[in-house]
């Protein structure tokens, strides 16, 4: 059985704030006598479920083109944390195995973002990707470009990791995923040095660490 864990995109799904939200316009229809039917489709590239690369953050970093695939494909770990309150902490994580290159961690919440120091835990464990249910790593707050753009030391989560060469996921759905190994494939769009792009993320159920 293969689990979809990533989220629907259309002009409901949530967006950053700030970022462009969705839309879907008709471009041709067979209703109207045309002969295949196509719509343009407008998006941010951090829209649902989505990739977030190093040239997110960090000036010169590496595009979502750019990213391993090896990295994006493999044995994966979701991890029950509907029980913490709040955000994401080291203690949250302790009693992790270790072994495991990819974690999706499945919090149930909106607050369910990672600490810096959990995010330094991942690191020193040799974590390579780490994927959330939340629109963000990190608490939402405005996009680049929009008034009250926080200053930098506000993203500790997203520059740890990416500065460390782990990818960061955001935007997943694992309400369907219970705790436990699985082989994840999450492709994103290749855009061409893009800072980011949406993607379709799926589990398979079985998988051991890698």
């Amino acid at each position: 059985m293969i689990i979809d864990i990533s989220r629907p995109v259309g002009a409901d799904t949530p967006v950053w704030p700030g970022d462009p939200p969705v839309t879907l316009e008709p471009v041709a229809r067979l209703e109207a006598g045309d002969p295949a039917a196509v719509s343009r489709l407008t998006l941010g590239t951090h829209t649902g479920t989505h990739v977030d690369p190093p040239a997110h953050f960090l000036p010169g970093g590496a595009t979502v083109d750019q990213l391993d695939l090896d990295v994006l494909v493999g044995p994966a770990l979701v991890v029950d944390l509907t029980a913490t309150v709040g955000p994401v902490d080291p203690e949250a994580l302790a009693a992790l195995a270790t072994g495991h290159s990819r974690l999706l961690l499945r919090t149930g919440a909106a607050d369910g973002v990672v600490t810096g120091g959990a995010a330094r835990r991942l690191v020193e464990a040799g974590v390579r990707l780490v994927g959330v249910d939340t629109l963000s790593i990190e608490p939402a707050t405005r996009s680049p470009g929009v008034p009250g753009w926080p200053p930098e030391e506000h993203y500790e989560v997203h520059r740890l990791l990416l500065s460390a060469g782990v990818v960061i996921v955001e935007g997943l759905d694992l309400s369907a995923a219970p705790a436990g190994e699985y082989q994840l494939v999450c492709l994103p769009l290749r855009v061409a040095g893009g800072d980011g792009a949406p993607a379709r993320a799926v589990l398979i159920p079985g998988g051991r660490p890698q």
